[in-house]
């Protein structure tokens, strides 16, 4: 029984019981249980016509209720949620821009497709009948001009095809061969190599990257947050940012508490918090004591007292004195000791400027483009992407779940592959890039990110008996049994659990000899 574990997932979100829907996901995507009859859906289910007619009345429902968003014929209009970056959020619903297939195909377009050495290749790959993608061919035109090679002649071109053919033909995976037990072990022997450390930006010793296996063990485990998130932050290409207007961009992300700009007094005697404000710390940051001040009275609801008007140094709060009227009856009503003690917990660590989950952002240079950027420790992709100078197009985070959130599952799959690949790397560990790509495929396939492990991957895999050697093995076996689960032990840990061949490799032919008679 091959279960469509989506279409399982749906039936059972409409409402139907989940021992019908496992019946009912067996081999068939969602298109074709829609069009089920209601003897079909009895005969599927082992029920009587009156609980198929229910069923059926349900997966109507759910299809009328799709077929209503479409509009004039054109399709499902899909709509997002577009909100203002300010502090008070509006929400309005937009229609998402059309798909454009012209324009898609433009953009797969090669760079160098109008350079004499692609156009050799790709007229010596018509002749040879070889269908290679824009990808290979703008490769192998790249590997030819950077041997300096301006031209190739039709001879050359083809000698080129015709190796690029026979490497293709070597690359290809065998019928039958075990992709993901080989993928398993490719990346689970070097795993084994790691070592357990972090890594260090060049020359930035307070930015601090999970590396090695633990950082492999969060990627797989698909976790919300990694222990380490990070963010690379450029801008725009139109603005030239000087190191300067990168460090202010800086003191702006930068989650800047009142502990970092001032030093907090608590007068027990008085029932009063003095805050000194640091000068140079509000230079760095730049703010000032009057906006401090105004962020203060705006948090806390409370009248804060000044030594100057324009430019203060030194603010008192008193608890529960909301105006300066209040002061005038002090003596007579004073704060107790426990509401100055919450005063103080609240005032020490609230945020008076910068991005939530972004603590510290570092300026860095790169060389090769000669533009500053920003490195940070926290990552808010959201919020960052709200700020009108930010190149979201280049701004990236390892937090792939966020990058799922606000980017979508294809981006997500591409971070998978591309954070896998960046830690293997800084291992000096070599793992071919297709094992990389089938684990991002797996995580990545039901549109949503999956851990690999019971909660995800491993346990909806469509085996009773491969989920049950992976994890709570009881818990599995009684619910298969309880809803009449069968298993056609078609992967390989259910054959190796009943000692069996399994249907890979030279498993996957069966040999019979017929004696003469």
């Amino acid at each position: 029984m091959v279960v469509k574990s989506a279409t399982k997932k749906k039936l059972i979100d409409l409402g139907v019981a989940e021992n019908f829907a496992h019946a009912l996901a067996n081999d068939r995507k969602w298109d074709e249980v829609k069009v089920l009859a209601v003897q079909e859906i009895a005969q599927a289910c082992e029920t009587d016509s009156e609980t198929a007619a229910k069923i059926l009345t349900l997966i109507e429902g759910a299809s009328r209720k799709s077929s209503d968003g479409d509009s004039d014929g054109g399709g499902p209009t899909t709509k997002i949620t577009l909100r203002k970056s300010r502090s008070r959020r509006v929400k309005a619903d937009v229609d998402l821009q059309g798909y454009d297939e012209g324009r898609k195909m433009q953009a797969l377009r090669s760079e160098l497709a109008d350079d004499p050495v692609y156009t050799a290749l790709e007229k010596a790959a018509d002749k040879a009948g070889l269908q290679l993608t824009v990808r290979i061919l703008n490769d192998l035109a790249d590997a030819v001009l950077k041997r300096g090679k301006k031209k190739l002649t039709a001879a050359q071109a083809g000698k080129v095809i015709a190796r690029a053919e026979t490497e293709l033909a070597k690359s290809r995976i065998d019928p039958f061969e075990a992709a993901g037990i080989v993928t398993a072990q490719s990346l689970g022997e070097p795993g084994t190599q790691m070592t357990m450390r972090t890594f260090h930006y060049a020359g930035v010793a307070t930015v601090n990257v999970t590396q090695g296996l633990p950082r492999i063990i969060e990627i797989v485990d698909a976790r919300k947050v990694p222990n380490t998130p990070t963010m690379k932050i450029y801008l725009k290409e139109g603005i030239k940012a000087t190191a300067e207007d990168a460090q202010k961009l800086a003191a702006s992300l930068e989650v800047t508490t009142t502990v970092n700009i001032a030093t907090i007094e608590t007068d027990v005697a008085q029932r009063r918090l003095v805050l000194h404000l640091n000068k140079a710390n509000m230079a760095q940051k730049n703010m000032t004591g009057a906006e401090v001040r105004e962020k203060l009275t705006r948090a806390t609801r409370l009248h804060v007292i000044a030594n100057k008007e324009k430019n203060p140094t030194v603010l008192t709060l008193i608890p529960n004195v909301h105006s300066a009227e209040d002061l005038d009856t002090l003596a007579e009503n004073p704060p107790s000791y426990t509401m100055l003690l919450q005063l103080e917990e609240k005032i020490r660590d609230l945020r008076l400027k910068g991005i939530p989950g972004v603590e510290r952002a570092n300026v860095q240079f790169n060389d090769k483009t000669g533009e500053h950027y920003l490195a940070t420790i926290g990552s808010n992709l959201a919020r960052i992407n709200e700020i009108e100078a930010i190149d979201r197009s280049r701004t990236y985070t390892n937090n792939i779940i966020e990058i799922y959130d606000q980017l979508g599952i294809e981006a997500a799959r591409q971070a998978i592959v591309d954070e896998l690949k960046e830690t293997l790397d800084g291992a000096r560990l070599e793992v071919d890039d297709r094992h990389l790509l089938i684990v991002a495929d797996v995580m990545t396939s039901e549109g949503e990110v999956r851990a690999i492990g019971r909660h995800g991957v491993s346990g909806t895999k469509h085996s009773i008996l491969a989920r049950a050697a992976f994890e709570v093995t009881v818990n599995h076996l009684l619910k298969a049994g309880i809803i009449g689960e069968r298993d056609h032990l078609t992967g390989v840990a259910e054959n190796i659990i009943v000692g069996q061949p399994i249907a890979l490799g030279t498993g996957s032919v069966e040999l019979f000899y017929v004696p003469d008679a």
